[in-house]
C-alpha cells in the first residue's frame, strides 16, 4: 500500500515511568536485539515524515542519545503528571506545515510502516468532514491515532486540551476504523506482556 504524498508529522510518546514493570524505560526494551524506540523510527523512516518528535520524560538521559539519532527530542519535565502532559507538550513542539499527524506510543512493538500506511490511507479516503482516525479492535480503542492539521490546530487553540478530549468532543469528525489487527491494542505494561511480545529486559 502506497502512502499518498501528504506531509506527515510523527509524534512518539516515550515519557512514561514503566511503574507496572518495576520502573524501567519501555523505550529501551529490546525486540530482536533492537531497542523499541530505535525499531519504531527505523520502521517508519520510509514514510519520509517532514517532522519527527520523541517526547521523553522519565529516563530521558538514558533514552535521549538513541532518540536524537532519528528525531527531535522534547523532554517533559512534568512527566509525573501523566500521558496528557506529554502529548500536549509534543503538540506544542510541532512547527512544520504538516497535513497529517501520527501520534504513536513507544510500547507497541508490532506497529510497522504498513500499520501506519493503513491508518493514513484510510483517513485520506474519508470525506473532508473527517479530521481524525482511531483504530478500533475488539471494541477497544487503539493506537497510533492520526489527526488532520485542522484538528491539531483546534487543540492547540484550546488550553490544555489533549487528543482524547478532542476526540470525545468531536465524534462526528472521527473515523473509528474497525480492524482485526490486534497490533493496534497490543502494548507493554506487564511482565506477561514482555513475554508475549518476545522482548528482552534491559
Amino acid at each position: 500500500m502506497k502512502v499518498n504524498p501528504s506531509r506527515i508529522a510523527i509524534l512518539l510518546l516515550a515519557a512514561g515511568q514503566g511503574s507496572r514493570l518495576g520502573n524501567i524505560p519501555k523505550a529501551l526494551l529490546k525486540k530482536e536485539g533492537i531497542p523499541l524506540i530505535q525499531r519504531f523510527w527505523q520502521e517508519v523512516s520510509p514514510l519520509n515524515a517532514i517532522e519527527s518528535i520523541s517526547v521523553l520524560g522519565f529516563y530521558a538521559d538514558q533514552i535521549k542519545p538513541l532518540a536524537e539519532q532519528y528525531s527531535q527530542v522534547v523532554i517533559n519535565q512534568q512527566a509525573d503528571q501523566g500521558h496528557g502532559s506529554s502529548v500536549r507538550l509534543g503538540l506544542e513542539s510541532l512547527h512544520t506545515p504538516f497535513n497529517l499527524l501520527v501520534i504513536a506510543l513507544v510500547d507497541q512493538p508490532r506497529i510497522t510502516q504498513t500499520s501506519l500506511e493503513l491508518l493514513i490511507n484510510t483517513l485520506e479516503g474519508q470525506g473532508d468532514e473527517i479530521d481524525a482516525l482511531v483504530p478500533l479492535c475488539q471494541g477497544q480503542r487503539g493506537n497510533p491515532i492520526v489527526m488532520g492539521r485542522r484538528a491539531v490546530l483546534e487543540m492547540l487553540n484550546t488550553p490544555a486540551q489533549t487528543p482524547r478530549q478532542w476526540l470525545d468532543q468531536h465524534p462526528k469528525q472521527v473515523c473509528f476504523y474497525e480492524t482485526q489487527q490486534d497490533a493496534f491494542i497490543a502494548d507493554v505494561d506487564t511482565l506477561d506482556d514482555i513475554k508475549r511480545e518476545g522482548l528482552e529486559l534491559i
